[in-house]
C-alpha cells in the first residue's frame, strides 16, 4: 500500500494543474449584464422580446456556452420556433408560459426548464413581464439557427 502511495504521490507531483489560467482555453470572464445593453424587440419575427447576450464567443475567439437574459413586458412573446442546440431557461422575475412541443410549463422565479434540441418552443410572458436566464452549449449565439414555426 505504502508503494502505491507513494507511486501516486510521485505522479501527482507531475502532474499539470489544468485549473490554471495558463492552462484554460479562454481566460475568465466577468460581466456586469446591467453594462450590457438590450438587443431585439424590433423584428416581428422574434416578437417582442428582447435580451442581453452576456457571454458569447465570435469566430475568432469561441466560448464553450452562450449565456444570456430574456426580458418580455407584459404579454410579450417570443413565437414558437427551433434550433438544434438544446437550451436551458431559468426564471429570474415576473411568470409567463413556455410551451414546449404543446405542452406548457410555468416559468417563475427558481424554475428552471430544459428544453431538447429541436423541440418546438415558444413563450408568452405574464401580466407583470418575465426576465429569465437562457443558456446554450454553443460557440456562439450568432451559430444558432432559428426555424420559425410560423415561416416553417
Amino acid at each position: 500500500m505504502t508503494d502505491q502511495l507513494d507511486t501516486f504521490a510521485s505522479d501527482y507531483g507531475d502532474a499539470e494543474l489544468l485549473h490554471q489560467p495558463g492552462n484554460l482555453p479562454h481566460p475568465p470572464l466577468s460581466v456586469d449584464a446591467a453594462q450590457v445593453p438590450l438587443s431585439g424587440g424590433t423584428d416581428p419575427a422574434y416578437g417582442e422580446v428582447r435580451w442581453r447576450t452576456l457571454i458569447n464567443g465570435t469566430p475568432d475567439h469561441p466560448r464553450e456556452l452562450v449565456l444570456g437574459i430574456a426580458e418580455f413586458g407584459p404579454g410579450d412573446r417570443l413565437p414558437p420556433h427551433r434550433h438544434d442546440p438544446a437550451e436551458f431557461y431559468f426564471g429570474l422575475e415576473g411568470c409567463g408560459t413556455v410551451t414546449i412541443d404543446g405542452t406548457p410549463h410555468r416559468i417563475a422565479p427558481g424554475i428552471a426548464l430544459y428544453v431538447p434540441g429541436g423541440a418546438e418552443h415558444g413563450t408568452v410572458a405574464g401580466e407583470n413581464g418575465l426576465r429569465f436566464a437562457y443558456g446554450f452549449a454553443s460557440r456562439s449565439f450568432e451559430e444558432i439557427q432559428y426555424r420559425f414555426s410560423a415561416s416553417a
